[in-house]
């Protein structure tokens, strides 16, 4: 009994670290990373959730996410609005045809950080999300305040696997 115990446990724990983010086609639970979105891709429409699109989530660490049901969407939401008063209300989704793409940069000390999705596109059955994080210099003026910024974009469902390609831009904030 010991010897079945040890894979039902890695298994619970394996569905409690990646919720929601199966897919119907059995790809990896985990999304793909990519440098860059390949040539020939066919852009992909999405709409920014802007109740998502956020400086004060409270998601202390950075993540990369697939959601493609409304448990996952529901517990992403949690996560997120933890520190909002009045609780909102996610905004609702439509699984059967939709899903959604986010990003999070995890805390940071200060104000002038900012995470977009800058383009979708598909090629070869993948699904590419270029997600672009601003990081301000040292020169900048920034706010005093514990920031943690966080983006959404809902996209045409797609069952096949989802790779993000992140890209970093520095500010130089001229003296």
């Amino acid at each position: 009994m010991k010897h079945r115990a040890k894979p039902l446990l890695a298994a619970i724990v394996l569905v409690a670290l990646f919720p929601g983010c199966s897919n119907d086609a059995g790809h990896p639970a985990a999304p793909m990373t990519a440098t860059e979105i390949p040539q020939g891709a066919a852009t992909v429409s999405y709409t920014v959730l802007e109740e998502v699109t956020t400086q004060i989530s409270a998601i202390v660490d950075r993540r990369r996410l697939v959601i493609r049901d409304a448990s996952a969407w529901e517990a992403f939401w949690d996560d997120l609005a933890a520190r909002i008063e009045p609780w909102p209300d996610p905004p609702a989704i439509d699984f059967a045809t939709h899903m959604v793409i986010a990003a999070t940069m995890g805390q940071r000390t200060s104000g002038g950080f900012v995470i977009s999705v800058e383009e979708v596109a598909e090629k070869d059955g993948t699904l590419y999300a270029k997600v672009q994080e601003v990081t301000p210099g040292v020169l900048c003026i920034t706010t005093d305040v514990i920031t943690a910024p966080a983006v959404a974009v809902l996209v045409p469902r797609h069952s096949g696997p989802v790779a993000f390609v992140d890209k970093e831009l520095a500010l130089p904030c001229a003296p």
